[in-house]
């Protein structure tokens, strides 16, 4: 009896998305095998920068279990290291542009990552990097290969890439981002929206002193949020857990992502022009539009200085700066995949997962944890592939995947065209009242749901 063949699977793509995947494929081989490629346009992990400090949920983090093997996920305190008790809380905390609080939800705080994945509403601040890092252990990314098309046969998928090399397989898994070439071939029609505003994010040391002041203000919450009169918001997140061999032996740095946010528009009004491929102009032109659009005083006194702390230059060296790699800082527009610019999409062997099919704003902290459930989803699906129903099983993922994600795109629009919309005095008092209402009413809610849990 003819042995049956096994099938191929390309993923295009190793980030967070493509690399969960390849993993819960191996894993799942003694219920479905599939001889699993995956191919990544950098030539090297370290190519490109690969991200700032991500939140991940509980649902990401249950996905994550479920696809990676025991041996990595052993790894995952590297990349998100336990919770440090009475010293760090894992939430958000709201703020005006002076600094008084608005919002702060309560939510349980976990151990380690085990945990997080049994208690629904929790989170924990990760670094996105580490993360990948920790992914990319014993799996055999072939770099330097740029996908550029793909053409459908009756027998499977036959793969193009830019260097003049194919592959062919049964299914092409495109986890390639927002500018997929893949998801530009498959959904032509899928359209980027455009929010209007500009965002600009960097990773930079703060000193313990800057440090202990955030705390103060924002009780201890790793992931801290301002929203200003103009549209303007700021960001900062961060673990309390001291670079490691810091050149500054003064005092404890820690690894802090910032970020500032405005409407595009207001770069029409700005008296300097702004060179995105000179860090310094770009770090001046951020603290212009600070000084510009915040009140003198404390907190925006320490915004500041937290942008003075950004590179003017480029290191040269790796050691010239704390963390493994360096992105130099531009100004970025937020788009996302407009789901409202197709009806539905023709079901083939080629699939998509992440930001390659869904990309969304960052304001609620989905796409790693979208990602990562679209490849537990999908390695799901395909533990019932047969060469009979391939399409089927994909259908199944996609019916699903486009679902919840377009409705996650949207909320996440709405929520980031809100908070960047300038208001006036009375808008003021209205949002403000909104966010504590909200304040109160989750609090509530946590205080009665630990009663209850008790009994």
């Amino acid at each position: 009896m003819q042995q049956e063949e096994i099938p191929s699977i390309i993923i295009i793509g190793g980030g967070l998305g493509g690399l969960t995947l390849y993993h819960a494929l191996i894993k799942n081989k003694d219920k479905k095998e599939f001889n699993v490629k995956i191919f990544e346009r950098e030539s090297s992990p370290q190519d490109r920068w690969q991200g700032f400090h991500i939140g991940l949920a509980s649902f990401g983090i249950q996905s994550l279990l479920k696809c990676i093997p025991p041996s990595t996920a052993s790894n995952l305190q590297k990349a998100m290291p336990d919770p440090i008790p009475d010293v760090e809380y894992h939430s958000i905390s709201i703020t005006d542009h002076t600094g008084k609080q608005l919002f702060k939800p309560n939510i349980k705080q976990v151990k380690n990552v085990y945990e997080i994945a049994n208690t629904p509403d929790s989170f924990i601040l990760t670094y996105r990097d580490i993360l990948r890092n920790v992914l990319l252990e014993n799996v055999p990314v072939q770099w330097n290969k740029k996908c550029t098309g793909y053409e459908e046969t009756e027998d499977g998928v036959l793969v193009y890439f830019e260097d003049g090399s194919q592959e062919f397989c049964n299914i092409l898994v495109g986890a390639d981002g927002v500018n997929s070439p893949i998801r530009k071939q498959k959904v032509p029609e899928l359209q980027l929206f455009d929010y209007g505003i500009t965002f600009i994010n960097a990773d930079v040391p703060v000193p313990k002193s800057i440090m202990d002041i955030l705390l103060k203000i924002h009780d201890k919450c790793c992931f801290q949020k301002t929203l200003g009169l103009n549209g303007d918001v700021t960001a900062v997140a961060f673990r309390i857990i001291p670079i490691e061999n810091y050149k500054d032996k003064d005092e404890p740095h820690y690894r802090t992502t910032i970020g500032y946010a405005y409407p595009t528009s207001l770069d029409d009004d700005s008296d300097k022009k702004v060179d995105d491929n000179d860090p310094a102009t770009v770090v001046e032109h951020v603290k212009l539009m600070i000084r510009k659009l915040r009140p003198n005083c404390e907190y925006t006194d320490i915004m500041l200085q937290l942008w003075e702390l950004v590179p003017k230059t480029t290191p040269n060296e790796q050691d010239d700066y704390p963390f493994k790699t360096y992105n130099t800082i531009q100004r970025r527009k937020m788009q996302d995949i407009n789901p409202l610019s197709v009806n539905s999409w023709k079901t083939s062997r080629v699939t998509l997962i992440g930001d390659a099919a869904h990309a969304m704003s960052p304001v609620m902290g989905l796409g790693a944890n979208n990602a990562i459930q679209d490849a537990d989803n999908l390695s799901q699906a395909l533990l019932n592939y047969s060469p009979d129903n391939s399409i089927s099983c994909i259908k199944e993922y996609e019916n699903k995947m486009l679902k919840r994600r377009s409705a996650d795109v949207l909320k996440s629009r709405s929520a980031a065209l809100s908070q960047s919309s300038p208001i006036g005095y009375f808008g003021v008092i209205i949002r403000n009242t909104i966010l504590k209402i909200m304040h109160i009413t989750w609090n509530v809610y946590f205080f009665v749901n630990n009663l209850i849990s008790r009994k």
